[in-house]
């Protein structure tokens, strides 16, 4: 039996294990045939694998979550065990029992560390602290949990000393090893944490936009965040005096992962320009961060968003709000206004009006969305409700407080 070696850059090299583990059960090569190495420092994993004409295959989720559980540990032949999990379920075969009961072991141990690391250790790391803290890892679950801290810490700088070995973010790289000089470790490298990212990733805490942001990017609270392209997220600049929130991306922004930029976006754009509204100093953003829809054909059609996608949301936007801490807050849409209010909304009753926002002292404005005058059936009717939309927004910039110099 020909024997193949894969190099791993380093002890959780997922990113690697995980390419030549397609590319190898693609082919049927079996388990043993399969020598699986880390590198010692200064070398480079094994190279991505010429592409193949074998068919491709899909695997479980909770199977892939599985074997980058067991890949988290400290067996050593986890690499193996992980492989052997794969290439059993493509090939239809019955992994060794014994073999499996170590797995789920092994899996089980790491998620039951990743829950102590989660539960504890970040009650060592807030803001006022050293953000250093020792932890008495007996799994690789610190590692795979470097992302969860360090936007559960809002990217701020951290160290944290295992058996062993030490990690430290240094607010813009993931340093690692067993002694100084620590190596930069990439954490699309790192295997994916035994437990959902933000599910239990505490929002609230996160001071920093880029933070929220990123921490958004692998939201699957709800449903709608499978079915979605992406993660679309606010744009603009923390330190914008005026929030702007419409109901939910369409299918421009989907696409493009911006909001926005679609033709409601586009008119919305012409308006502030007219209303004299500097863009740098608007940040606009949606009460639901995923594009609902349903299909008709090749087509994806606008879905109104539900009671259980707002909620689902609703930390994402109190936590722009709350780092932002706009002036004025614009609220496009009922949707909007209904969820920022807490209350049901009719435009036609709230519109073009100042409302106190007693929750963080801003001034708020209740007007349509722009999406709203694209539906207009005639020229004079979207010309007229163009213009009182533009007055809407200059309503809104006058409660604006003088710019200091």
């Amino acid at each position: 039996m020909q024997q193949t070696t894969v190099t791993l850059a380093h002890p959780l090299d997922f990113a690697t294990w995980r390419a030549m583990t397609r590319a190898l059960v693609a082919r049927h090569v079996p388990p043993a045939a399969i020598t699986w190495q880390v590198a010692p420092d200064g070398t480079q994993a094994s190279p991505p694998p010429a592409p193949s004409d074998a068919p491709g295959f899909s695997i479980p989720r909770e199977t892939m979550r599985l074997a980058a559980a067991t890949i988290q540990s400290t067996l050593a032949d986890r690499f193996a065990l992980a492989y052997g999990l794969i290439y059993a379920h493509v090939t239809a075969t019955t992994p060794d029992p014994a073999d499996l009961e170590r797995i789920e072991a092994a899996a089980a141990a790491v998620r039951a560390e990743t829950e102590e690391l989660r539960r504890n250790l970040l009650a060592l790391m807030q803001p006022g602290a050293t953000r250093e803290a020792t932890f008495p890892a007996r799994t690789h679950a610190p590692e795979s949990n470097a992302r969860f801290i360090t936007l559960q810490l809002s990217l701020a700088p951290w160290r944290l000393s295992l058996p062993g070995r030490m990690l430290h973010w240094t607010g813009e790289t993931l340093l690692y090893g067993p002694a100084a000089p620590l190596r930069p470790l990439a954490l699309n490298t790192l295997p994916p944490p035994a437990l959902p990212l933000v599910t239990d990733l505490d929002i609230g805490q996160i001071t920093s936009l880029r933070a929220a942001y990123l921490a958004a990017r692998t939201c699957l609270i709800c449903p709608m965040a499978r079915h979605a392209t992406q993660t679309v997220f606010g744009e603009g600049e923390p330190t914008a005096r005026m929030m702007f929130v419409g109901e939910q991306p369409g299918d421009r922004e989907d696409q493009a992962g911006r909001p926005f930029v679609g033709p409601a976006g586009q008119l919305f754009d012409r308006a502030l320009a007219e209303a004299g509204i500097d863009r740098a100093d608007a940040y606009v953003t949606n009460t639901v961060k995923h594009f609902k829809f349903i299909r008709r054909g090749t087509r994806r059609i606008h879905e109104k968003a539900g009671r259980e996608e707002i909620a689902a949301c609703a930390p994402w936007l109190a936590a722009e709000r709350r780092i932002i801490r706009p002036r004025v807050l614009v609220m496009l849409g009922a949707t909007a206004a209904s969820a920022l209010l807490g209350r049901s909304v009719t435009i036609g009753h709230e519109r073009s009006r100042p409302i106190p926002m007693e929750d963080d002292g801003s001034t708020g404005v209740v007007t349509v969305h722009p999406s709203y005058l694209l539906r207009l059936p005639d020229a004079d009717a979207r010309t007229r409700e163009y213009d009182r939309f533009v007055a809407d927004l200059r309503l809104a910039a006058s409660h604006l407080p003088p710019a200091t110099p």
